[in-house]
């Protein structure tokens, strides 16, 4: 499949998944700031159980009033208790909504960058080595005969039939006895690739 992709085809691809790249990775910035964001949700429980432990400080200074003291001091420690539990777990909850925010973003990000690069690499990766396979070729010997049959059986192999035949004649015979040049051209012109123009006149 790869193999008869043309190099404006290959282009678009490249742009397609550089796209889909580019949007995943902003959607997993934007997620994660969103949810990070949600750590401020603890500050008010924070903020009050200070303000608690700092009421049960003060009171704490009444425990000692005969009568009433035994009581407001029971009463004092349960508030502070209560208070540095909250606190406790606001400041947990605030944690693991941190580390929630940062795996969003790793999920969406890396995992869907990832699955584009693990779809789209076995399908360029070859096409990438074919074209520096005839790129090779050709500055070695432009005008070599096998490499021009090998283009222009690249070049028929990759139309339909009735392509084939609109170039009149019978290119099936040509690449026997004929010139098979015009073809090849064609075929490099598919991969991006020109032969240099001394070659061509030659040939």
């Amino acid at each position: 499949m790869s193999s008869y992709l043309s190099a404006r085809k290959v282009l678009v691809l490249d742009v397609a998944v550089a796209a889909w790249i580019v949007f995943w990775v902003v959607v997993a910035v934007v997620s994660a700031a969103q949810i990070n964001g949600l750590k401020s949700l603890s500050d008010p429980v924070v903020r009050t159980a200070d303000g608690l432990q700092k009421t049960a400080k003060t009171l704490s200074g009444l425990s000692s009033i005969p009568l009433v003291g035994g009581s407001i001091g029971n009463v004092v420690s349960q508030v502070d208790e209560t208070a540095a539990t909250a606190k406790t777990e606001a400041t947990k909850a605030k944690a693991t909504i941190g580390r929630m925010s940062l795996l969003v973003g790793i999920a969406l990000g890396v995992g869907q960058t990832a699955l584009g690069l693990l779809l789209y690499l076995p399908v360029r990766l070859p096409w990438r080595r074919e074209v520096a396979s005839v790129r090779r070729a050709l500055a070695a010997d432009p005008g070599d005969p096998a490499l021009g049959r090998y283009l222009a059986r690249r070049a028929l192999d990759g139309m339909s039939y009735s392509d084939a035949r609109a170039r009149g004649g019978d290119p099936w015979r040509e690449l026997e006895v004929g010139d098979v040049w015009p073809l090849a051209d064609l075929e490099l012109r598919r991969l991006g690739l020109r032969r240099p123009p001394l070659a061509a006149r030659s040939s």
